[in-house]
C-alpha cells in the first residue's frame, strides 16, 4: 500500500530555528513540471536561521518545510516530465522542503547522479559547488595561474571554492579562524592557509604575491575581511561578494576600485535556480543542467572531493542545526533521513 503521508520538519510561523516541529503531513499531487524525491540525505546551511524567522529574501508561506539541499531517489513526475523518470538517483537544488522524507521540486534544478558518486555527497554539489562554480567561471572569470583568496575556507562554501579554484588552476590563499580550520583548508588544496585576522592579513597576502595582492576574492564572510581584501587584491582584481557571514555588510570605498581599477561583483546563485527576484530557472536550466553534470563528474572521478560530511539522523535535527549554527563544523552538515 503507497503511503499518502510523510514526516517533515515544519516551520508554522516565523520563529527561532530551535521552535521547528516534526511532523506527519499528508501527500499532495504533483503540479506540471515536478517531480517527487525519496530524500536521503538533506544538506544543512546557516541561512536556516533566516529562513524560519522570515528575514531571508525570500518567504515560503506559511507552513513550510525548510531544507534547500537534497538527495534521493525519484517516486514520481509529473506527466510532463521527461527528463527524469522513477527511479533514478538525483539532488536536487529545492525552494524549500528537504528536511522530510518526501520532497517535491521542479524538475529543471533537479540532477542525475552519476554511478560511483554517494547520495550524500551529491547533496552538497548541486548549490554550494554550483555557486562556486558559477561564481568562478561565469563573473569572476577566473584564469589558470591566478592567485585567489578564499575566506571562510573551512566551511562548506568555502571548502568548495578552495578545491574548484585549484580544480581551475588557481594557486588558492586561504583564511579561517583556527589552526585546525586551517590545517583542513591545506588538506583541500589551498598552496596557504592565514588567520582570519583583518588587521594582519593584507600584509600576509601581499608577501604570498609577488605581483601585489590576489586577483581573485571569494568572500562568503563580508565585514572586516571584506575591508583587508580591498587593501591586498591586486591591480584590476576581481572581488566576489558571495555573503555576509560576519554580520556586517560592508561599505565599498569608491574611490578605491577606481584607484586600483577593482572589479567588484555581487554574485546571488539563487537567480540561475529560480530564487531571485523573478523566477529565471527555466531560463537558465540547460546551462546549469551542464554546469552541475561537470560538477557530478569530477566529484564522482575523484577530482572534487565534497566536504567532510557529519551526519544527524533527522530525529535530531535539534543537533544538527546547533552544530552549525555555533560554527563549531568543519565541512557540511548533513541529515540523513
Amino acid at each position: 500500500m503507497q503511503e499518502t503521508d510523510y514526516l517533515g520538519l515544519v516551520c508554522s510561523r516565523w520563529c527561532h530555528w530551535s521552535e521547528l516541529e516534526l511532523q506527519r503531513l499528508p501527500r499532495q499531487p504533483l503540479a506540471p513540471g515536478q517531480v517527487r524525491i525519496r530524500v536521503r540525505h538533506a544538506g544543512v546551511g546557516f541561512a536556516l536561521s533566516l529562513f524560519v524567522s522570515g528575514k531571508y529574501q525570500r518567504k515560503p508561506p506559511l507552513p513550510f518545510i525548510p531544507g534547500t539541499e537534497a538527495a534521493g531517489e525519484i517516486i514520481e513526475v509529473a506527466p510532463d516530465v521527461t527528463r527524469l523518470r522513477p527511479g533514478q538517483r538525483v539532488a536536487a537544488a529545492l525552494d524549500w522542503g528537504g528536511f522530510a522524507e518526501e520532497a517535491v521540486a521542479m524538475a529543471d534544478t533537479v540532477y542525475p547522479v552519476p554511478d560511483g558518486l554517494e547520495l550524500a555527497q551529491a547533496a552538497a554539489l548541486p548549490i554550494t559547488y554550483g555557486t562556486v562554480w558559477a561564481a568562478l567561471a561565469w563573473r569572476a572569470a577566473l584564469q589558470p595561474g591566478e592567485t585567489m583568496l578564499v575566506h571562510g575556507a573551512s566551511g562548506a562554501l568555502g571548502t568548495a571554492a578552495v578545491q574548484v579554484g585549484r580544480l581551475m588552476g588557481a594557486r588558492v590563499i586561504a583564511t579561517a579562524s583556527t589552526e585546525a580550520k586551517r590545517e583542513a583548508a591545506l588538506r583541500n588544496g589551498a598552496a596557504h592557509a592565514l588567520p582570519s585576522d583583518a588587521a594582519t592579513l593584507a600584509a600576509a597576502v601581499k608577501a604570498l604575491c609577488p605581483a601585489g595582492g590576489a586577483d581573485v576574492v571569494f568572500d562568503p564572510v563580508g565585514g572586516d575581511l571584506f575591508d583587508a581584501s580591498l587593501r591586498c587584491a591586486a591591480p584590476g582584481a576581481r572581488l566576489l561578494s558571495i555573503g555576509y557571514a560576519s554580520g556586517r555588510i560592508p561599505e565599498v570605498p569608491a574611490n578605491l576600485l577606481l584607484v586600483k581599477n577593482l572589479t567588484l561583483i555581487g554574485f546571488n546563485y539563487g537567480y540561475y535556480i529560480g530564487w531571485g527576484l523573478t523566477d529565471e530557472r527555466r531560463r537558465f536550466a540547460q546551462p546549469v543542467q551542464a554546469m552541475v553534470a561537470e560538477i557530478m563528474q569530477a566529484a564522482a572521478s575523484g577530482k572534487l572531493a565534497p566536504p567532510v560530511l557529519q551526519h544527524f539522523p533527522l530525529s535530531d535535527w535539534l543537533s544538527a542545526v546547533d552544530t552549525t549554527m555555533s560554527r563549531r563544523a568543519i565541512g557540511k552538515i548533513m541529515l540523513d533521513i
